[in-house]
C-alpha cells in the first residue's frame, strides 16, 4: 500500500530572501465565522526536485516574516512493509540537507515534522489505524526496531474525527491524516501552525538567554565603574524585551478557536503533543527573570548618576565656598 508522505521543515529566515507577495492565511475546515488567525504568510517559490530517486514537490513559504517553511511532498511505496522507515529517512535526510542549504541555516533552531496522507482504506479509518498500527507507529516515529503495545497504543493515541469517513492522529514527531476525499491540507496547515509556534518559541527563549547574559554583563560593569558607562545598552535592551514581548503575546493568541469546533479539537491535540503550554510556561517565566533583572540594573544604573550628581554638587559647593575665602582674603590684605 502507497502513502502519499508531507514533510514539513521549519528554519529561521536568512536574509536575503525573494519573497512573494502575501497569501491568504488558511482557513481550517469547521472553523468559527469568527475566527482569526495573526500569521501573516508569504509565497516563497514552488517546484519539483529528484531526492533519492523519488520526485518530491516542495512549496515554500515565509510566515511573519521570520521563518521558512518547506512543505514537500512525495510518495512512499509499500508504506506498510519492513523497508518502509529505512527509504523514509533516506529521503527525508538528503531532502533536509538540499533545503538547508537552500534556506541558508543550518543550526540547530529548526523543527521537522511528517505527516501520512491516506486516501482509500478498505476498513473504517480507526479499524485501519487499530489493525495496522504496529506499522503505522514505527513510520510516524521513524523506528525500525518492533514497538510494544503500550507504545504503540501512546503514539496514536491523540485522535480527531472530522466524520465517520475521516481520521487525524497526532504525535509529537508526526502525524497521521486519513480522509476519504483528500482533504487533507486543513489539517496540514494546523499542524504548520503548531510547528511554527515551537520554532518562535525556541527563537524567543534563545534571545532571552542572550538578553539575559547581556544585562548581567552590564550589571557587573556599573558596579565595578564609579561612573557606569552609557545606557544605550541598556536602552537597546529594554527595547528588545519590549519586542519580544509583543512576539509572545502575538504567539500566544495566533490561534483564537474557541468551542468544540473540529479545527478546535485538533488544534487542541497539537497543544497537547507538541507541549506548546510547557513552552509557553518557561518562556513567560524567563521574560519575567529579564524584566526584573533589567529593573536591578536600572536601579543600579540610577544610584550611580545619583551619586555622581552629589558628588558634582557638593564639589560645586566646596568650590564656592573656597572662592569666599578667597576673595575674603584679598579683602583683609585690601586693607
Amino acid at each position: 500500500m502507497d502513502f502519499e508522505i508531507c514533510y514539513l521543515l521549519l528554519v529561521p529566515l536568512q536574509p536575503p530572501t525573494a519573497l512573494g507577495p502575501t497569501v491568504s492565511a488558511p482557513t481550517p475546515k469547521d472553523a468559527p465565522y469568527f475566527f482569526d488567525l495573526d500569521i501573516e504568510f508569504r509565497a516563497a517559490g514552488e517546484g519539483d526536485m529528484l531526492i533519492e530517486r523519488t520526485p518530491v514537490h516542495i512549496r515554500r513559504q515565509v510566515l511573519d516574516d521570520t521563518v521558512w517553511l518547506a512543505e514537500c511532498r512525495y510518495r512512499l511505496p509499500d508504506a506498510l512493509g519492513q523497508t518502509a522507515v529505512a527509504r523514509k529517512v533516506a529521503v527525508q535526510s538528503a531532502l533536509k540537507q538540499q533545503l538547508q542549504r537552500e534556506s541558508g541555516y543550518s543550526g540547530s533552531l529548526h523543527e521537522e515534522y511528517t505527516i501520512l496522507l491516506i486516501q482509500e482504506v478498505n476498513l473504517a479509518p480507526g479499524e485501519f489505524a487499530d489493525e495496522h498500527a504496529a506499522a503505522l507507529a514505527r513510520l510516524l516515529r521513524s523506528v525500525t526496531e518492533p514497538l510494544n503495545e503500550v507504545d504503540t497504543s501512546d503514539i496514536l493515541a491523540a485522535r480527531a474525527r472530522y466524520s465517520e469517513n475521516d481520521l487525524t492522529i497526532v504525535d509529537w514527531v508526526g502525524g497521521l491524516i486519513i480522509a476519504r476525499h483528500g482533504d487533507f491540507q486543513s489539517d496540514i496547515e494546523l499542524m504548520k501552525i503548531g510547528n511554527y509556534q515551537i520554532l518562535r518559541y525556541r527563537l524567543l527563549d534563545r534571545a532571552i538567554e542572550h538578553s539575559l547574559h547581556t544585562l548581567r554583563e552590564n550589571l557587573e560593569s556599573a558596579r565595578q565603574r564609579w561612573i557606569p558607562s552609557s545606557n544605550r545598552t541598556l536602552q537597546a535592551i529594554v527595547e528588545q524585551r519590549l519586542s519580544l514581548l509583543l512576539d509572545f503575546e502575538k504567539i500566544d493568541q495566533s490561534l483564537l478557536l474557541i468551542g468544540d469546533w473540529y479545527s478546535a479539537r485538533v488544534y487542541r491535540l497539537i497543544v497537547e503533543q507538541f507541549y506548546l503550554d510547557d513552552w509557553k510556561t518557561t518562556v513567560s517565566a524567563k521574560l519575567d527573570n529579564l524584566s526584573a533583572i533589567d529593573g536591578i540594573v536600572r536601579e543600579n544604573l540610577t544610584f550611580s548618576w545619583r551619586r555622581v550628581l552629589d558628588t558634582a554638587q557638593l564639589i560645586g559647593w566646596l568650590l564656592m565656598l573656597a572662592g569666599y575665602y578667597v576673595l575674603f582674603y584679598l579683602d583683609a590684605s585690601a586693607r
